[in-house]
């Protein structure tokens, strides 16, 4: 469970191991830049959300990894190593490694797994980041929710 800034318990986590309802995009090569990519929108069952997707490295060596998510509400969140969204005040220096693990040069994301954020309001801005030892690399996109019965 996770506690937003406005004190309304919700579980934001999601998996997005680059495939969320059977559509696969593990054949597209993600990759981070210091200008920010734009990454593909994903839609999710807002019911049970997961998701975690995979990004290529290259030559880069990533000292810490990051994600954010800025909900419509407001609230501007960043997930912690141990899986739990807490307030971020939107500063770079604010940022905490979430040490998401990485393997032959890609670093896997998760972001959330089997979480119900039917309660929450979409689209939610998701960015994930990298930082080496001389840069900040990111990619963001847009999350959208369906509600299933």
């Amino acid at each position: 469970m996770v506690k937003f800034v406005n004190g309304i318990v919700v579980a934001l986590l999601m998996v997005f191991s680059i495939s969320v309802s059977s559509t696969s995009m593990a054949l597209e090569k993600l990759e981070l830049v210091t200008w920010g990519s734009v990454l593909p929108n994903i839609t999710i069952d807002a019911n049970r959300a997961s998701l975690s997707i995979q990004v290529d490295v290259g030559d880069d060596v990533p000292l810490e990894t990051h994600i954010t998510a800025h909900t419509p509400a407001g609230n501007v969140m960043q997930r912690t190593n141990l899986g739990y969204w807490v307030p971020w005040s939107g500063k770079l220096v604010d940022l905490v490694n979430n040490f998401s693990p990485m393997r032959r040069n890609k670093i896997n994301f998760k972001i959330f797994k089997d979480d119900n954020l039917s309660q929450e309001l979409f689209p939610i801005k998701i960015m994930v980041a990298y930082r080496t030892a001389s840069e900040l690399k990111f990619g963001v996109f847009d999350l959208a929710g369906r509600r299933t019965p």
